[in-house]
């Protein structure tokens, strides 16, 4: 089940994607503070709620949070 998602305002991807940027996510279990994560909304299912949490990076940078992520 994907969950609910209650979403902030929408991002035009074509025109970052001219910009050579794109959007990376995150979620937490708790409201992250003091951070440059932008909170995008929570993810709600029958067994959690999750915070979620986006930020614009350029592709380079999209890549290394990848490499690091997994």
């Amino acid at each position: 089940m994907r969950g609910e998602y209650s979403m902030a305002e929408k991002i035009d991807f074509d025109k970052l994607k001219s910009q050579g940027k794109t959007v990376i996510y995150k979620e937490s279990v708790t409201e992250l503070t003091d951070t440059d994560w932008e909170l995008w909304g929570k993810r709600k299912t029958s067994d959690e709620e999750v915070f979620v949490y986006r930020k614009i990076v350029t592709f380079d940078e999209a890549e290394q949070y990848e490499l690091e992520s997994d």
